[in-house]
């Protein structure tokens, strides 16, 4: 399990390890993968630190065009690594966008087409991540890497599903889709009821609960904001594995910034010319993130091992549009849920100074389901032949060896939810009939013009096309839940979770 110490306490630990950390040379010896042999002439194998948010759009990260919240830390991924700016979710909500990234796969190739919660009916009806498919941790342990996860998992809350037995040596968070952040009743605390209904998630219950380790003892950190629990746990994993001649692979998942809106007084004094109470929680929120990352990053260089290190970052989805107002329509419309640019758009960026460029913005269409095949190539394995996989090592691409695009096309299916991009052209319908809409993201990226009508050749080759990959793919698993109706910049849609 993560013993628990501060983060000063780790930097102080990182300055007496340094002088007896092994050597990351010492590290560069590849394993053989399950189902292929390792990789020749592979460079020494980085250490892998794999950051999801949750619910964070494109223009909450002020790298980005439109960026309205300020992330140095973040930002500084890219300012010394790789920016995308067409990087993809595999789709626009959480769970199955998680499933995609952690098996390289789209998760609708094995029936993870919707949200699998709430909590109660993912315990009940045993949900989650099937067991024939191989997760990114259970590869990366197979060829020698100690692997650990601090935050958010939702891919299964019963004991099949637990992390520890899907290739995660090390587990520190929660198991379903939100939990609380912290104590309502600790001073400073604030709160930011949501336009509509309620604030969800208040206090932390049987299925909610913060836990760790193969015996999930309960972790008793109500007092502590979450996201900075989980930057410390993550600072205090890096500097532990740091010492060790093992590489190792983190995934922090933390849940920032998906509600509850909550977030203490450090986080929203930093705020106060947003006069609505709601956006100003939640531009906390983002902030919190940010100085999570800060301190990852902190711990990577205490560590001695920055430049062999890989840091990714990305969020899950876009920004939750379903709260009135809370959401940028610029650069990209709608957010979590909607097909639109800005459901499944994302902040993305790597880095990993010993053999990618620095400083360079890429601009091809991008997945997260890359993710699994660039890092695992990075450490020396070869993919499995048994099954499909839909990512692509991305190294090639960005160091210049292959002038191709890693994707000519990508596709979302949530039915009656269906959408492609091919090149330029984006296609996203209704099945059921209510709507079909066809942009040219070159000339309208965000989406206004719909050319359904008077480019009907294209609309043709697009739907066949989706058709054609929807033909491939099992039916989902399990049905959505109850499906909300909101406004999405100016048009009302119903959504399936």
């Amino acid at each position: 399990m993560f013993p628990a110490i501060n983060r000063l306490a780790a930097l102080v630990l990182a300055v007496a390890l340094m002088g007896g950390c092994a050597q990351q040379a010492g590290k560069a010896e590849a394993g053989e993968a399950s189902g292929g042999a390792a990789r020749e002439a592979a460079p020494a194998r980085p250490n892998v630190i794999l950051i999801m948010a949750d619910d964070v759009g494109y223009a909450d990260i002020s790298t980005y065009e439109g960026g309205r919240i300020p992330t140095p830390n973040i930002d500084s991924i890219a300012g010394s690594g790789v920016l995308f700016t067409d990087g993809y979710a595999s789709a626009p909500v959480c769970a199955p966008s998680r499933a995609g990234l952690m098996t390289g796969r789209y998760q609708d190739r094995f029936g993870f087409e919707y949200n699998h919660g709430p909590a109660t009916r993912d315990v009940k009806e045993n949900y989650g991540l099937p067991s024939t498919e191989v997760t990114l941790a259970t590869a990366l342990k197979e060829v020698g890497y100690h692997t650990g996860l601090v935050g958010k998992w939702h891919l299964g809350a019963n004991p099949d599903y637990y992390p520890m037995k899907r290739g995660f040596d090390e587990f520190v968070g929660f198991l379903t889709g939100a939990t609380a952040y912290i104590d309502l009743d600790v001073p400073g605390v604030r709160t930011a009821k949501p336009p509509y209904g309620d604030l969800p998630h208040q206090t932390r219950t049987k299925h909610t609960q913060v836990i760790e380790g193969p015996d999930r003892t309960v972790v008793h950190n109500e007092q502590e904001y979450l996201t900075d629990y989980f930057g410390r746990r993550a600072s205090e994993f890096i500097i532990r594995n740091a010492a060790e001649d093992e590489p190792y692979f983190l995934y922090l998942a933390p849940s920032a910034a998906h509600d509850p809106l909550v977030v203490t007084e450090e986080y929203y004094n930093r705020f106060p010319e947003i006069e609505n109470e709601m956006s100003r929680v939640y531009a906390a929120m983002v902030s919190s993130l940010d100085d999570m990352v800060g301190d990852v990053l902190d711990a990577v260089e205490a560590s001695g091992e920055a430049e062999n290190t890989m840091i990714i970052f990305l969020t899950d989805n876009g920004c939750a549009s379903y709260y009135a107002g809370l959401c940028a329509c610029e650069p990209y419309r709608g957010g979590k849920l909607s097909h639109y640019e800005g459901g499944v758009r994302v902040p993305f960026m790597m880095k990993w100074p010993a053999a990618l460029p620095q400083g360079r913005t890429y601009s091809q269409m991008v997945s997260a389901l890359d993710i699994f095949p660039t890092v695992f190539a990075a450490a020396g394995g070869a993919l499995r032949d048994d099954r499909v996989y839909d990512g692509v090592d991305l190294a090639p691409f960005l160091n210049g060896d292959d002038e191709g695009q890693p994707h000519e096309m990508l596709a979302w299916r949530r039915l009656p939810m269906a959408s492609i991009r091919i090149g330029d052209w984006k296609m996203w319908k209704n099945t059921e009939g209510e709507f079909t809409f066809l942009f040219n993201l070159a000339e309208d990226p965000n989406e206004t013009e719909n050319l359904a009508t008077s480019q009907t050749a294209k609309m043709k080759e697009l739907e066949g096309r989706f058709d054609s990959w929807s033909a491939e793919l099992p039916p989902a698993a399990w049905p959505s839940r109850d499906e909300p109706t909101f406004n999405v910049c100016g048009q009302k849609f119903t959504f399936p979770i």
